[in-house]
């Protein structure tokens, strides 16, 4: 018995449908160009965002540097102006120490204060209100930072003298805030990178243009090879550039020449195979027909033995001349076996199409079986459907039935044997079912395949492993399909599916 894969849920039950195919998957180009698309504009892009990402950088360094450099400047002028102011309002009479104050505030655009050392205003040359504690904290540690009408200041307190008790003169300068230089740089970097960054984005572009049509250079002529005017193995590739796309278009040339010497060396080996399978088949195929002569002479002459138009025969001479043709029978079958898988392997057998009853055929085949159930507990019967018309050759349907009943008889010591007919449109359904050994999941695989048999079958030493091969060759050559099902200890079921025929089907071919 044969099987094939289990393709079903079922680790006891094995069901594989056998499908159509051309051989060649069929190749197309991508229509989808994103992938080629992205890659012009994405550089510059990059370029653009890595130019803002360093003008950002340089900015915010920039405007610091700024506020740090502003920042010392306040402090060395609040300490000079301090300073010197103090040292010359010593000699300064004090009816014109606040003129001399208020001018060097209107020249040096800070802030001026002159305390006594109990903190009491003695000139102010500020712009608003000063609170005393302010007064009381700039005194008491000299030098800082502060809020004044001016906004953020940089202070010094200087004594008019060594005299603990001398007034004390207060500078405040204002701290330059980061707009006033930090609009200028932002305004020259801005420029300076707009510029750049334009550049950059040109050249980039550039670079990834030239990039991008080499790539589409080589794609379009790799696609180029799906032409049917092309070698097998391609054509190769102009290298254009000496690029990374360049090392590419060399890498895939290597790679074309060694298929190319693969696939010479490949036609070469597949031509010798072919000529060894032609010269085997013509061998089987004429020792088969060597073979066939002096064994129907066998069998004629044990046939005259058998009928004792030479007179009675003994019983063990009965039993012997039994023995031969049973043999030769048995190696008639073999013989025609190896004489049908030849003729379909070279494409010599033929099939005579016509309108075929598919109930009479399994009736006559099961009617004809029963000379091979012997003495075994087996019933072989029918189940058919009328009607059930398929399109085909009905000597090879016939034959397809014949083989799938024989081996269920075979392989069935007892039980029964079930050959069901119906309609599955739009296909004729034949169905042989028994209750023998079942099939093993290891062997499903294999039992539609030339030469291989189960193992009870290998036991037994009988059969070449062909008659299953020949029915699924058969069956494929109508446009059907085969399939099997089988559970160990439950029996297998070979499904047999054939195209129906038309009103219109008459013929053969």
């Amino acid at each position: 018995m044969a099987g094939a894969q289990s393709t079903s849920d079922d680790p006891g039950v094995s069901s594989q449908w056998p499908t159509k195919t051309d051989g060649i998957a069929s190749l197309r180009a991508p229509s989808d160009r994103r992938g080629v698309w992205y890659l012009l504009p994405i550089a510059p892009c990059l370029v653009a965002l890595l130019g803002m990402m360093v003008a950002a950088s340089i900015g915010m360094t920039g405007l610091e540097s700024l506020r740090i450099d502003g920042e010392s400047r306040a402090e060395s002028t609040s300490d000079i102006l301090a300073s010197a102011l103090a040292a010359r309002l010593a000699f300064v009479p004090e009816a014109d120490r606040e003129e001399t104050l208020q001018r060097a505030a209107r020249r040096s655009g800070a802030e001026l204060i002159l305390v006594s050392s109990h903190l009491q205003i003695l000139v102010d040359a500020s712009l608003g209100k000063t609170m005393i504690s302010d007064l009381r904290r700039a005194v008491a540690t000299r030098d800082g930072e502060t809020a004044t009408g001016l906004g953020r200041v940089r202070y010094s307190a200087r004594p008019l003298s060594a005299d603990p008790r001398s007034d004390v003169l207060l500078a405040f300068v204002r701290m330059p805030g980061t707009h006033d230089g930090g609009y200028a740089l932002v305004r020259a970097l801005v420029a300076l990178t707009t510029i750049l960054t334009a550049l950059a984005c040109m050249v980039a572009y550039a670079l990834a243009r030239d990039t991008n049509k080499d790539v589409d250079f080589v794609a379009s002529r790799i696609r180029g090879m799906l032409h049917v005017r092309t070698e097998p193995t391609g054509e190769v590739v102009p290298v254009r550039t000496m690029d990374e796309v360049g090392m590419l278009t060399v890498a895939f040339n290597v790679l074309i020449e060694r298929f190319a010497v693969a696939q010479r060396d490949y036609q070469i080996d597949l031509d010798r195979v072919s000529a060894a399978d032609r010269e085997r088949a013509a061998f089987l195929a004429a020792v088969s027909h060597e073979l066939r002569s002096p064994l129907n002479a066998i069998l004629g002459f044990a046939n005259v033995l058998a009928t004792e138009v030479d007179g009675p025969l003994s019983v063990d001479a009965r039993e012997d001349v039994e023995q031969i043709l049973g043999s030769g029978a048995h190696l008639r079958d073999l013989i025609n076996d190896i004489l049908e898988l030849s003729a379909l392997e070279s494409g010599q057998l033929k099939l005579n199409r016509a309108r075929v009853d598919l109930a009479a055929i399994a009736a006559e085949v099961v009617r004809e079986s029963a000379v091979l159930v012997g003495e075994k507990a087996v019933t072989v019967r029918v189940d058919a459907d009328a009607g059930v018309i398929a399109h085909g050759d009905a000597k090879r349907i016939r034959q397809i039935v014949t083989n799938l009943v024989g081996n269920a008889i075979k392989f069935t010591q007892r039980g029964e044997v079930v050959v069901r007919v119906a309609s599955a449109q739009p296909y004729g359904q034949i169905r042989v079912s028994d209750t023998g050994p079942g099939i093993g999941r290891d062997e499903r695989s294999l039992i539609f395949d030339e030469y291989k048999q189960t193992k009870e079958e290998r036991g037994r030493r009988r059969g070449t492993g062909l008659g299953l091969a020949i029915t699924r060759r058969l069956v494929a050559m109508h446009g059907g399909q085969i399939r099997l099902e089988s559970e160990i200890g439950y029996g297998s079921t070979f499904e047999v599916l054939l195209p129906l025929a038309s009103e219109t089907s008459r013929g053969g071919s």
